[in-house]
């Protein structure tokens, strides 16, 4: 969701006096979404969340397409997940039809699940907020500058400076550490996490710790490795605005391929990203180029898999001197980074 919004945005200074729905689903009911994130931009007129349960079944997924066709839309613009399926993409244009839109389009498939390791070799992928503006563009939205368009309320701000006030003295820079990852192949060893902080802290910086109430626990094993009064650990404590506002007071984030890192891009942190080899090549990649990612080849690159029977091999050749190399040269940095300069 965090890498539409650019879409979004794009979407609403092309019809700036319509009214603009954003139809969305996170998945089953009580699955996490971005809904409070999405509330503070102030320029989506309705956000209509359904859940896979609401759509179970050919009628209640009839009565969806009835409720939709009472509105009356316009234009019914797609903005498709990267693992769509063909037969998702089609049933979505039926919906479209039914529900009685004049015009659409954006229906576009994006992976393909042939020769996936030629396919990394030897293409190169968008990063997830250029493939949707992309589609935008085919369908003659101009898409700008493309620049994520979050402007956070000030009691989001005052709460991220509360929630960090141990941390910050004087002069003291903070670096973000997320240690999670929804999968557990894309998780780097959290004791080089620690050991990563424990160099950060030797130069000076307040580590933050970030991630949802699932990454809490880990997210408490690392802090308290590095000590109290070094790194204070808001995994779970913070809302996405807060959190969006807490990665805006930092000067890095190094995570794992994550959400953590789109939320950093949105608000103009620099990344360092740490990735395994199992998805094609570096789609997920923070957008822009003041990041840097670290992936390792490997022969069994482009798995897929969601648990490795290798013990996560890819992302463990990633060593800790590597990381800590890698983040001094981005806070030693320009502003920005070359485009060459967006891997190692």
């Amino acid at each position: 969701m965090v890498c539409a919004l650019p879409a979004l945005h794009a979407i609403r200074r092309a019809y700036p006096a319509a009214h603009l729905t954003l139809l969305t689903s996170p998945g089953a009911s009580g699955a996490p979404w971005a809904g409070e994130l999405l509330a503070t931009l102030g320029w989506l007129d309705e956000i209509s969340v359904y859940h896979s349960n609401d759509v179970a079944g050919w009628r209640n997924w009839w009565r969806m397409v009835q409720r939709l066709r009472a509105r009356r839309f316009d234009v019914w613009i797609e903005l498709p997940t990267v693992l769509a399926l063909f037969r998702t993409l089609i049933r979505n244009a039926m919906v479209a039809r039914l529900a009685g839109a004049r015009w659409g389009g954006g229906w576009r498939l994006a992976t393909v699940r042939i020769a996936v390791r030629a396919q990394s070799a030897w293409l190169a992928f968008d990063d997830e907020v250029d493939r949707l503006l992309k589609i935008l563009a085919a369908l003659g939205i101009d898409a700008g500058d493309a620049a994520f368009p979050l402007t956070l309320p000030d009691h989001y701000r005052d709460r991220a400076d509360e929630l960090l006030g141990p941390l910050t003295p004087a002069n003291r820079r903070l670096i973000a550490i997320a240690p999670g990852a929804k999968r557990a192949t894309n998780r780097w060893p959290a004791e080089r996490f620690v050991e990563v902080g424990r160099q950060l802290v030797g130069h000076g910086f307040g580590l933050v710790m970030v991630g949802g109430a699932a990454e809490r626990e880990l997210c408490s094993t690392v802090a308290s490795a590095l000590g109290t009064g070094n790194a204070l650990n808001l995994a779970g404590r913070c809302s996405l605005p807060e959190s969006c506002a807490v990665l805006a007071r930092c000067a890095l984030l190094i995570c794992n391929d994550s959400g953590a890192q789109h939320l950093a891009a949105a608000m103009g942190t620099p990344c360092l990203s740490l990735f395994a080899a199992r998805d094609f090549g570096l789609r997920w990649r923070p957008h822009g180029p003041q990041h840097l990612v670290i992936r390792k080849w490997v022969p069994c690159h482009t798995c897929l898999l969601e648990v490795c029977p290798y013990d996560n091999r890819c992302i463990g050749l990633i060593a800790v001197d590597e990381v800590t190399n890698a983040a001094q040269r981005l806070l030693n940095s320009s502003p920005e980074l070359g485009p060459a300069e967006n891997s190692i």
